[in-house]
């Protein structure tokens, strides 16, 4: 904690008895991130290579943010300083001053809210960190030697235990302890699997894990038959994953709607305008206990909280930080952190994925697709390959198959012929949609 007691003590000395009146602080904010990291992989089957070797780090760091007493702002990243050279003083201050910017919007710091209660750590992460980390030796010999042959392997395991800080001058006081695991793996760049969240991995998910990307692997040593027009599509998990980070996340951050660079018009949000399938529900849930995206208090000081974006098809609210709440004319909602803690639901979603694909006669599941990152966001439109590809014929993974996919992924979620199939090793679910599809 030797940052945050630095920072603190500095910024309330330039609050309360400044030495240059120039520097006076009238209102501050701190984040600090105090955390021991240790990771280990797998190059080309080769453990602890030269390209993967096994690390530990340890360090502080963060964020500040000051309202100055003429009015502006500065913010900063922050980090331990080595050696003598580890106190902030004010030749700092000099600096953050210099570097101030105007936003008579920006300058609100939020009274202290009563926090949750929600468990994001876990001790059998801060036992590795501590000396017993065995287990993710264990790990990463358990990938390597249930390979199948002659498959090149990578893989990347990493143990994260820390603590949290986020101080401000308005009273709010929070530290908490946190950790993070997650480990990924992929077999001749076609197939993978992984886990994220901030505990451990059991074994039923690492076993439910390994079959599938197992199944999946032997599946793209087959040829598969091209589609036809009648062939239906389902969008595996991790893709609706990289489609709402594509598509919905910058669609919904408040300061793009109110400056028009959204899809969606603040007017269709206070008229909850209906834009999505009726029974379709879009939320943010930080309290979910040990998932990545869970969290007490955002890096503003507010408190974590529910908040549904859209329910039952119509828009509720954008997530909106304290600035744009301020905007909005609304309170500060919860944030995403990435995708992490975004959810997507619907009161169709059938009861497993097993289930789903044994009714399915003439289907490809869509694992990855190339080119995501060059779609428009703003009009939800995309035409991606996806040359890795599963063919499914009467209930069954058969083969693979290259295939092009067209769309628009904001009709996707608004057709009532979507369907929402719940996944049983991730947070996303499985969508079985009706889109334009072409073999390659």
């Amino acid at each position: 904690m030797k940052l945050v007691a630095q920072l603190e003590d500095l910024l309330y000395k330039a609050q309360t008895s400044p030495v240059n009146p120039e520097l006076k602080v009238h209102d501050w904010r701190i984040v600090i991130h105090e955390a021991q990291l240790i990771s280990l992989g797998i190059r080309d089957n080769a453990p602890g290579s030269v390209y993967t070797p096994p690390s530990y780090r340890q360090g502080e760091s963060g964020e500040i943010f000051i309202v100055w007493e003429d009015g502006r702002l500065s913010q900063a990243q922050v980090q331990s300083l080595p050696g003598n050279n580890s106190f902030y003083g004010q030749e700092q201050l000099n600096e953050w001053y210099q570097a101030a910017y105007e936003d008579p919007d920006g300058r609100e710091i939020p009274a202290p809210e009563a926090m949750p209660l929600v468990a994001v750590e876990d001790r059998a992460v801060q036992k590795i960190l501590a000396g017993e980390d065995e287990i993710l030796f264990e790990q990463l010999k358990r990938l390597l030697e249930g390979r199948p042959n002659p498959a090149k392997m990578q893989a990347s395991i990493q143990a994260v235990w820390g603590y949290r800080h986020v101080r401000h001058s308005r009273g709010l006081a929070v530290t908490y302890q946190e950790s993070q695991y997650g480990f990924s793996f992929s077999l001749d760049s076609l197939v993978g699997g992984g886990f994220a969240k901030r505990r451990l991995i059991r074994e039923d998910e690492w076993d439910k894990i390994w079959r599938q990307t197992l199944n999946y692997y032997q599946a793209m040593g087959h040829e598969g038959s091209p589609v036809g027009p009648q062939t239906t599509v389902i969008f595996s998990p991790e893709l609706v994953d990289s489609f709402l980070s594509q598509f919905i996340i910058p669609n919904f951050v408040g300061q793009s709607i109110l400056e028009g660079q959204s899809s969606f018009q603040t007017e269709q949000f206070f008229n909850q305008e209906k834009v999505f399938d009726e029974g379709l529900t879009l939320l943010i849930d930080p309290l979910r206990p040990f998932e990545l995206g869970s969290y007490l208090v955002t890096s503003e000081g507010i408190a974590g909280k529910r908040t549904n974006l859209v329910q039952n098809g119509a828009l509720i609210t954008p997530f909106l930080r304290v600035k744009d709440a301020r905007r909005w004319g609304g309170s500060p909602t919860a944030i995403p952190m990435g995708t992490s803690g975004l959810y997507l639901k619907h009161d169709r979603e059938s009861a497993s994925w097993p289930e789903a694909i044994a009714g399915i006669e003439d289907g490809v599941l869509i694992l990855s697709v190339l080119g995501m990152h060059t779609q428009n966001s703003v009009s939800g439109e995309y035409s991606l390959s996806a040359p890795q590809s599963l063919r499914i014929q009467n209930g069954k993974i058969v083969g693979k198959t290259d295939v092009k996919l067209s769309g628009n992924f904001f009709k996707d979620l608004k057709s009532p012929l979507t369907q929402y199939v719940k996944s049983e090793l991730g947070t996303k679910p499985y969508l079985v949609v009706k889109t334009g599809l072409q073999a390659l």
